[in-house]
C-alpha cells in the first residue's frame, strides 16, 4: 500500500497535529510507504522528521512559484511514487491535486473538513471542495457537525475522530511541582488557554474573566498559550496590575509539561468567524486529565458532554466563563470527576490506535473496490 498525503503547510494547526499522528500510528503498524507532500516550508512540528516516510518540501512561497509550476512538480513527484492512495489535508493542496485525480487513477480522500465553517457559496474554496467531492471516494470530517457544515453526501462522508497518542502522556517523571519550578511558573493554580491569536479565537473573554476572578483570588496563574496576528492588540488590553497573573507564553513546543501542571484548560471560541471541529486543544487537556471549559459551538459538543468531563458556556460570556472556573478550582470532587470522565472519553473516543485502525480499514475498503 503506497499512500501520499498532500498539505498545504505543514504549521502548528490541528490538522498538521493530526496528519502528524495517523503517519505516527501507521509506522507503528509496519506502514512505511507514505509520502509526504508539503506545498509551502513551514513545519512547526518537527516529529515529523523522526517519522518514516519520503518528504517533498515544494517551498512555493519562498521560490515564487506560480500555480502551473507547482502544479507541475506535484504531478511529477505523483509519477514517480505512484501512490495507490492520496489523501489531501487542506483546501489549498486540493487545488492542485484535483486535476491530477482525472487522469491518474489513484484512491482518492479529503481530510480537510477539521472546522465547522460553512464556505462561502461563491469562492474558491466552495469550487474546489465542490469537485473534490465529486472526484474523491471519500470526504472525512473530524467531527458530525463539519460534515454537515461543508455539505458532504452521506455516501461519501466519513468521520474519523482525533487520535491521541500515549506514548506524549510518558515524556517526563518530573512531578507538577518541579515543573513549575523549572518552568518559573510557580502558582497555587494554573490555568490555560492553548490557541492561536488570531480573531477566530476569543481571548478577550479568556482575559476578561481572568481580570474578575485576580480582583478576588491572588493564587491563579492564567497562561496565554500560542502565536498570531493579535498578540500585539491582546497584550495592550493587560494592565501593569495584572501582569504578574496573566503570562503570555507564545508558541511553545513543550505542550505535554504545561498541560502537567494545568489545573483548568480553556478554549474560547469566536463563533462569528470560526467554529471548531473536535480541537486538538480541548483533546489534548483531556487526555491529560485536565477538566476543560469551552465555547458551545461546532463539533465541541460531541467531545465535551457538559456538567460529566467539563463545561460548555454560550459564547463571549466572560461572566460564565468566570463562574465556571472557580467553580471547578473550588470543588475537589468535581475536578476530580471532571478530570477522570476526561480521561475516560480519549481513552474509549479519541484514542490514535482506534483512530489508525479506522483508516486501515478504510484504506483496505478503497483498494478491494
Amino acid at each position: 500500500m503506497r499512500i501520499t498525503f498532500v498539505l498545504d503547510t505543514f504549521g502548528g494547526g490541528g490538522k498538521e497535529r493530526r496528519c502528524l499522528q495517523l503517519i505516527q500510528g501507521l509506522n507503528k503498524e509496519g506502514y512505511s510507504n507514505i509520502q509526504v507532500i508539503i506545498i509551502n516550508n513551514d513545519i512547526a512540528y518537527n516529529e515529523l522528521y523522526d517519522t518514516n516516510i519520503e518528504l517533498h518540501i515544494i517551498d512555493r512561497k519562498n521560490k515564487g512559484l506560480n500555480y502551473l509550476k507547482t502544479f507541475l512538480i506535484v504531478n511529477k513527484l505523483f509519477k514517480k511514487f505512484n501512490p495507490d492512495i492520496v489523501q489531501v489535508w487542506g483546501v489549498f493542496s486540493t487545488l492542485f491535486t484535483n486535476p491530477i485525480r482525472c487522469f491518474r487513477r489513484f484512491k482518492y480522500i479529503g481530510s480537510y473538513v477539521a472546522n465547522c465553517n460553512k464556505p462561502e457559496k461563491y469562492s474558491v474554496e466552495k469550487l474546489t471542495i465542490l469537485f473534490n467531492i465529486w472526484l474523491a471516494n471519500f470526504i472525512i470530517g473530524n467531527s458530525e457537525a463539519g460534515i454537515k457544515a461543508y455539505g458532504v453526501p452521506q455516501k461519501k462522508a466519513k468521520v474519523i475522530y482525533n487520535g491521541f497518542n500515549n506514548e506524549r502522556l510518558k515524556t517526563t517523571n518530573h512531578s507538577k511541582k518541579e515543573l513549575k519550578k523549572q518552568l518559573n511558573l510557580n502558582s497555587n493554580f494554573i490555568v490555560s488557554m492553548i490557541a492561536r491569536l488570531d480573531d477566530n479565537k476569543d481571548h478577550e473573554t479568556y482575559i476578561d474573566a481572568a481580570k474578575s476572578i485576580i480582583k478576588k483570588r491572588k493564587d491563579i496563574l492564567f497562561l496565554i498559550i500560542g502565536t498570531g496576528p493579535n498578540s500585539i492588540k491582546l497584550q495592550t488590553k493587560i494592565e501593569q496590575k495584572d501582569k504578574a497573573f496573566i503570562n503570555f507564553l507564545g508558541f511553545r513546543s513543550d505542550i505535554e509539561n504545561l498541560l502537567r501542571i494545568t489545573d483548568v484548560s480553556v478554549l474560547c471560541t469566536n463563533p462569528n468567524n470560526h467554529k471548531e471541529g473536535v480541537s486538538n486543544a480541548i483533546m489534548e487537556s483531556m487526555a491529560f486529565g485536565v477538566p476543560v471549559i469551552a465555547t458551545d459551538d461546532g463539533g465541541t459538543p460531541e467531545i465535551i458532554n457538559t456538567g460529566s468531563n467539563g463545561f460548555l458556556i454560550k459564547p463571549h460570556k466572560s461572566n460564565e466563563l468566570k463562574d465556571k472556573i472557580l467553580q471547578v478550582l473550588k470543588d475537589e470532587n468535581l475536578h476530580k470527576t471532571f478530570s477522570e470522565e476526561a480521561k475516560k472519553t480519549i481513552e474509549t473516543k479519541f484514542n490514535l490506535d482506534r483512530m489508525t485502525a479506522q483508516y486501515i480499514e478504510l484504506y483496505n475498503l478503497l483498494l478491494k473496490k
